[in-house]
């Protein structure tokens, strides 16, 4: 069977591909593989750009072991088999009265998928989806499960919360959610100086708040995202049809015309900042956070300094209207409350985060390459789920609670079951010099 990702960057051929249903199946699979010295990674809905779960050896997909575990309303808890769709959970929390804090803009992945990588949302009060969980269980490379909690394994916990599959298989996450809720989204559009100017009081005024910016435009379109008193409802049909069929379709003519013809790419982006949609809606939490997301594309995020977020979306303006590359899609401009998880982008304090996007049929690499450089002037790090050439000496620079981790990652999978080429060569080519 032939695997690929969503954005097309990735395709293998692992030598088996299973699907457990249960703990102990998958335990008899990790001792099988790592008996015969096979890698062993997990895939999900495959929406990481990298090759983080690329693999020569055996596949894991969890896709049958999905689904709500328990609720505990009064302790505010709910365990899911971490396989679970992003989508299929909250639409299960919601049926339960319970929604959780904060989402991305996308919910296709699996829960330990976008967990494990460092996946967030936006807001002044909200880190990175995994300062949600409040329980891990996961199998480790020698086929030990355990169950993992802050207050009792605190360093153990904290690397799994984003430890991009490296310790083990996790296969529960308890979340600590709370009362289903409804937010009030306002879209508007503004000049793209007055949406830095005024980010942080939108910051302190607004749950969520984050920005789209089409290159070479004047025009940013802004989300500003808050609780209603009041419940709401779009209608599906209207969102399928107008975010989902209507506005993606739309979205698709614009890239496909950038691709027959990369000159008018700014003329293109020009049209497309001034064609971005205003609008108020009141909807389910988990309805309002995410978009449908039809149209492929590749994508770079870092996550800089929180005070130099609006300095360094300037800078990139700069380099793009001097060097004129063909793009057709939006930068995304992003908040994040700072944690204390060894690997997440936001570790050690508050990050903007900048998302550059390509149609995935378009060349991207001299783009990225030019705006990492600039992420990197500025020591940002790297979102582990997509696209970056950073070096083991910058990450150990920006990262650096990265030795701890590996030497945990060393404890935890000591015959490297769970190391393909591309996590060895990214993290473990100096190993020995590391931990």
């Amino acid at each position: 069977m032939r695997v690929r990702n969503w954005g097309r960057t990735v395709a293998f051929q692992p030598v088996r591909y299973v699907q457990p249903a249960r703990e102990e199946e998958l335990v008899k699979f990790i001792l099988q593989s790592r008996e015969a010295g096979q890698a062993v990674r997990v895939i999900g809905a495959g929406h990481s750009w990298p090759p983080l779960v690329e693999t020569s050896g055996v596949l894991l997909r969890l896709d049958r072991m999905q689904g709500l575990i328990s609720v505990s309303p009064s302790e505010q808890l709910a365990t899911v088999w971490a396989g679970t769709r992003l989508h299929r959970a909250l639409g299960l929390l919601w049926r339960e009265g319970f929604s959780l804090g904060n989402q991305g803009d996308i919910d296709r992945q699996s829960i330990a998928g976008a967990f494990s990588t460092g996946t967030h949302g936006t807001g002044k009060e909200f880190g990175v989806l995994a300062t949600q969980v409040a329980h891990y269980r996961f199998v480790d490379g020698r086929g030990r499960i355990h169950d993992v909690y802050p207050d009792t394994q605190p360093e153990l916990f904290r690397a799994l919360q984003v430890s991009l599959g490296l310790l083990g298989v996790i296969t529960q996450v308890t979340l600590r959610v709370e009362p289903r809720y409804w937010l009030r989204l306002t879209k508007r559009i503004e000049p793209l100086e007055t949406a830095l100017a005024r980010s942080w009081e939108y910051l302190d005024r607004y749950r969520h708040f984050e920005f789209f910016w089409f290159p070479y435009s004047d025009q940013a379109a802004v989300k500003l995202t808050e609780r209603s008193e009041r419940p709401g409802r779009v209608p599906l049909w209207r969102k399928w049809f107008i975010d989902g069929l209507w506005e993606n379709g739309a979205f698709w003519t614009v890239n496909k015309l950038a691709q027959v013809s990369p000159s008018r790419s700014p003329g293109i982006c020009r049209f497309a900042g001034r064609s971005m949609s205003e609008e108020v809606r009141v909807d389910r939490a988990y309805r309002v956070f995410a978009s449908p997301r039809w149209v492929r594309f590749r994508e770079m995020e870092y996550g800089v300094p929180a005070e130099v977020g609006p300095e360094v979306l300037r800078e990139i303006r700069r380099w793009i209207e001097k060097h004129q590359p063909a793009v057709s899609f939006p930068l995304e401009y992003r908040y994040v409350k700072g944690d204390d998880i060894p690997l997440s982008p936001a570790y050690g304090g508050d990050r903007v985060f900048i998302a550059v996007h390509m149609y995935y049929r378009m060349p991207h690499a001299a783009y990225f390459k030019g705006i990492e450089e600039i992420f990197q002037a500025y020591e940002g790090r790297p979102h582990w789920g997509k696209m970056h050439t950073a070096s083991l000496d910058y990450l150990l620079r920006v990262y650096p609670e990265l030795p701890r981790f590996l030497a945990l990652r060393a404890q935890y999978d000591p015959e490297g079951v769970f190391v393909n080429s591309y996590l060895k060569q990214l993290l473990l080519k100096e190993a020995a010099q590391v931990v």
